[in-house]
């Protein structure tokens, strides 16, 4: 036991106990309990000051505690230098799941994909020495479809070179993100962990949704800062809480000038975009649409923002609604664009394809959008759900009915669209040498249906098949990355899809080239075990590009050839079963395979390049608008000499599409109008 002498000693204050050995017994005993009481006084306040010195975290879990602080239960990242440490504190210290996969894009696709279908947080993280910079293609989804996507990156920690080029790792590679995310920032130091973190969540859900990016130097991990920066923080977020878009209200004004506008048509459209969905406004769309009485198009973004099913949707996204697309952009006087950027898939909302007597209202939460492409006559800033609130409201209030001249305009709509659907059925269900894509699209549309699947297109004439024939979809139902990851990103995309669904089954319909960009995660699909059945729509080729070549180029194919390969060989190489179809009639057996598989399963479909779908031409004009007027009018001659073997049924029906397109000759839809 220590004396006085050596608690005080202990205590390191330089002072010594005294003692009186004259004094009586319990004197003595008096002055010993009252040395141990002050040393232990002394002791317990130097252990409170070094515990205080003490209470210090690093940078990892500064970091990990923040992110568990803000909910993000849920981090996609890669295997790399410098990571190994970090994630492991992550998982340990913020609970969070952690999803590796092969690279950088990858990763970035599946947390983009996992929040558009939970919208639920996430996060993306990726080493230093530039592997951001393979973030920019998904983040740039996330950015195209306002998907608020937490990125998170290692980077350099000294300042940039000012491209000196000694060091390749020191350059502002948080910059390259500055045009697609909603806020970027840089974390040099421990302690500005937490705020920096909120600051990029608040700046990714607030107004407008998107991506926001973080560098972190490596120094702020590795350092240690007192837990009192955790201070800033709100209490422990739930994983699984929806993240709710702002419900930002217009101004009464724009409100009453839009109603003026839809009362005064002859002939209102409804133009619906991606930022329906990313409102959850797509039952009030629905809702608004039926009490007017008005039809809905939607952007291939948009697929889904109203079920291609409904009685007042026009069909299939974009140029895939084929003539009907077409009647409702040439001949509607009101268009009520709600969430929807004009972008090339939809013909910019410019003459000739779209009408240039249009009145547009345009609604966004964004102002930036107004004015791009469309010069809108009312600009509506608000949420899409709370604006077509505020408009059917106002409407309402007014004592406004929907005219009986409307309906017509609506019916004549409703002919063009079943006059395509059975005429592309009719098409496709010939007797063809090799399944025709349009049937496979069929086969799909019926599968999906009956396994009540979720649906990611990923390719160029693959989704226009797929948007073609697909059943009605819910508003989650369907997702056709919109950003520049929008071809070749289907196989990571649908990981995080899956992973996001809970054990439902998510279908991919990819084509071959596309497929091929990130072949390797069927590794992270095996792994994981996820319900993916994939389907390869297989016809050797790049075809949309190649189409130009055989219709323009006399057939001189430049890149567009792909051997012939069998990606079900390849699936069973990973792991996973496979099946090959060549015929038609294999189809049925081949949707019973899928469906006897709980986890992933591949169909390799082999398909003929000499189809097209038909709706690529209208991509074509606006697309190639300027260059199709140099092309050398004999080499085009020649080049359909040359493509006789596409036949008389094909060449027909592409005939039929310029006449009731293109050319808008549809005299027997036109009763009443």
């Amino acid at each position: 036991m220590f004396g006085p002498e050596k608690l005080f000693a202990a205590s390191g204050c330089g002072c010594k106990a005294k003692t009186n050995p004259e004094k009586p017994v319990g004197d003595k005993i008096s002055s010993f309990l009252i040395g141990v009481r002050e040393n232990f006084c002394l002791a317990g306040l130097l252990f409170f000051l070094g515990a205080r010195k003490m209470a210090r975290k690093s940078g990892k879990k500064i970091l990990a505690e923040s992110i568990k602080a803000l909910g993000i239960g849920r981090v996609f990242t890669v295997r790399a230098p410098g990571l190994d440490e970090l994630v492991e504190v992550l998982e340990q210290e913020s609970g969070a799941q952690v999803f590796f996969a092969h690279d950088e894009v990858a990763a970035t696709l599946m947390a983009d994909g996992f929040v558009r279908r939970s919208r639920k947080s996430a996060a993306v993280l990726t080493g230093s020495w530039g592997r951001a910079l393979a973030q920019v293609a998904g983040v740039t989804n996330a950015w195209a479809d306002r998907v608020p996507l937490l990125s998170i990156s290692l980077c350099s920690d000294d300042g940039p070179d000012n491209n000196k080029g000694w060091n390749r790792a020191d350059f502002d590679q948080g910059a390259v993100f500055a045009p697609v995310v909603r806020w970027r920032g840089r974390i040099s130091l421990p302690e500005q962990i937490p705020k920096a973190l909120a600051k990029a969540v608040i700046a990714s859900r607030a107004g407008r949704m998107g991506p926001a990016h973080l560098d972190i130097c490596p120094g702020a991990l590795q350092g240690s800062a007192d837990e009192k920066v955790l201070a800033c923080l709100p209490p422990v977020a739930d994983p699984d809480a929806v993240i709710e878009p702002a419900r930002i209200p217009a101004e009464s004004k724009a409100v009453s000038r839009a109603a003026a506008l839809i009362k005064n048509a002859k002939k209102p459209l409804i133009f619906a975009g991606g930022g329906v969905k990313s409102s959850a406004a797509s039952a009030v769309l629905e809702a608004f649409a039926q009490a007017l009485g008005i039809p809905v198009a939607t952007s291939m973004s948009g697929i889904g923002a109203i079920s291609s099913d409904s009685p007042f949707c026009i069909g299939a996204p974009s140029y895939t609604a084929g003539e009907t697309f077409h009647a409702a952009i040439r001949e509607a006087d009101v268009v009520l664009a709600v969430g929807a950027a004009f972008s090339g898939l939809e013909g910019f909302g410019l003459p000739p394809i779209w009408s240039a007597d249009i009145s547009f209202i345009h609604v966004d939460n964004d102002p930036l959008v107004f004015g791009v492409n469309v010069s809108p006559q009312v600009s509506v800033l608000g949420d899409v759900r709370t604006v077509l609130t505020q408009i059917h409201q106002a409407l309402a209030k007014s004592g406004f009915d929907a005219p009986a001249a409307w309906k017509p305009w609506h019916e004549y709509l409703m002919r063009l669209k079943g006059g395509r659907k059975k005429r592309l059925a009719d098409f496709a269900l010939k007797n063809w040498a090799k399944p025709h894509q349009g049937r496979l699209a069929l086969d799909l549309a019926r599968f999906m249906v009956e396994q009540d699947a979720i649906m990611v297109i990923d390719g160029g004439n693959t989704p226009l098949y797929a948007a073609s024939y697909a059943p009605g979809l819910a508003p989650d139902q369907a997702f056709f990355p919109f950003g520049m990851a929008a071809l070749g990103g289907g196989v990571p995309y649908s990981v995080g899809v899956a992973l996001a669904a809970k054990g439902r089954r998510v279908m991919l319909v990819t084509g071959d080239g596309s497929f091929l960009y990130a072949v390797q995660e069927l590794e992270t699909i095996r792994r994981l075990d996820l319900p993916v059945t994939i389907f390869v729509n297989n016809d050797s080729a790049w075809n949309m590009i190649k189409a130009m070549q055989d219709s323009f180029f006399e057939c001189r194919y430049v890149g567009t050839c792909i051997p012939e390969t069998d990606y079900a060989k390849i699936a069973k190489g990973f792991g996973i079963p496979a099946m090959r179809v060549t015929k038609a009639a294999q189809m049925d057996k081949a949707l019973e395979f899928a469906a006897g598989h709980s986890g992933p399963v591949l169909v390799d479909c082999v398909t003929d390049c000499k189809n097209l779908p038909d709706s690529l031409l209208s991509f074509t004009l606006v697309e190639f608008e300027g260059s199709l007027t140099q092309l050398d009018p004999k080499k085009v001659l020649k080049s359909l000499w040359m493509n006789r073997s596409m036949g008389l049924a094909r060449s027909r029906h592409m005939a039929d599409y310029v006449r009731k397109a293109i050319l808008g000759i549809n005299p027997s839809e036109k009763r009443g109008l």
